[in-house]
């Protein structure tokens, strides 16, 4: 894509994307509804029409997303078998392990570690089940990097890479509890989105 194209492109996507919400749909409706219309906004790029079977896959896409407003499921978001979280999920659980391990570099125990989350008692949209405590689902996730059983790969990986820049960094204990108060931020944005 060419810089002039690119140019183009985000010109007709930050409006979408700094839009207001609507009062009458739901947090989620409101996403979906803003990535329809990024959808719709990208579908439309080829105006020469030189390769209108991309718009087509793009709009349909857009299509799926606005019939999720309405109730309806496309067979496209219809999946059998595991019902395990959504990477957007697992990618702000990365943010609060990655949190877990500063503080424990820091010279924090896990327990100590995963209390400091009572300051962001948003990260509790992360958990699988109400009935779930923060803390044990902090240690849980931050367990689960560490022994590489996250079904992400691509998560595993970078947690890995993060996890080693971390501890060769041999900052004062203060910065590393500065660190992982901005990750445990991150994962409450995160978590948000």
């Amino acid at each position: 894509m060419a810089k002039d194209d690119t140019a183009s492109l985000v010109e007709r996507l930050l409006p979408i994307m700094n839009a207001e919400d609507n009062p009458e749909l739901s947090a989620i409706d409101n996403q979906r509804r803003r990535y329809a219309r990024m959808l719709w906004a990208i579908a439309k790029i080829d105006d020469d029409n030189l390769l209108p079977q991309v718009g087509t896959y793009i709009g349909g896409l857009a299509v799926a997303l606005e019939d999720l407003i309405e109730g309806v499921t496309d067979p496209l978001f219809v999946t059998k078998g595991s019902k395990r979280d959504s990477r957007r999920i697992w990618g702000a659980r990365l943010q609060a392990a990655l949190g877990m391990e500063c503080f424990i570099t820091s010279g924090l125990s896990r327990k100590e570690a995963a209390g400091a989350a009572k300051y962001y008692k948003e990260l509790a949209r992360l958990k699988r089940g109400e009935n779930r405590d923060l803390e044990g689902s902090l240690l849980s996730w931050y367990d689960g990097f560490i022994e590489e059983r996250v079904p992400v790969p691509e998560l595993l990986e970078a947690f890995q890479e993060r996890r080693r820049a971390i501890r060769a960094a041999n900052l004062p204990p203060a910065e590393y509890r500065r660190l992982g108060e901005q990750a445990f931020a991150q994962a409450v944005k995160s978590a948000a989105r």
